[in-house]
């Protein structure tokens, strides 16, 4: 094969991969938007790690970098992953390595349809202040609309 054909086949191919990229990236919509800045609002100041003694507790990206980790049920987590982490946000099944059920930042990974990308930041976020605001904010929109 000639040397301009194998170049020719190397960018078809290469253009092929990232349309087929392209279509199957999820568009961030304003409730993407939303998620990521309450959740982003009431996130402390990083922290190096945490305990994540259940890997089996759920968690969900809210960015195209960012994921929700719930440590239990009142104990939640913003993680930060460097960036190109693939198909973070259509991914149906997102993994957390560990070591001894420490998540730490730098040397652990959020898995994301098997590409890992690594934790560059873990903010604790205080969910129940979260919870407690957005029952007042509620109950505030039922008084003027009542």
């Amino acid at each position: 094969m000639k040397r301009s054909a194998w170049l020719k086949a190397v960018w078809i191919l290469a253009a092929t991969a990232l349309l087929a990229s392209c279509s199957a990236t999820r568009a961030l919509t304003q409730g993407d938007a939303a998620e990521h800045a309450r959740f982003n609002a009431y996130a402390g100041k990083p922290i190096s790690e945490f305990m994540w003694v259940t890997p089996r507790h759920a968690r969900s990206a809210i960015w195209s970098n960012q994921l929700i980790a719930w440590a239990n049920i009142n104990t939640v987590y913003l993680i930060t992953v460097a960036q190109p982490c693939p198909d973070l946000m259509t991914s149906p099944r997102i993994g957390i390595s560990s070591t001894l059920g420490w998540v730490r930042t730098h040397t652990s990974y959020v898995y994301s349809m098997g590409h890992p990308c690594r934790i560059q930041t873990i903010q604790p976020v205080d969910y129940l202040r979260m919870q407690r605001d957005e029952r007042v904010q509620d109950r505030s929109k039922s008084k003027q609309t009542g």
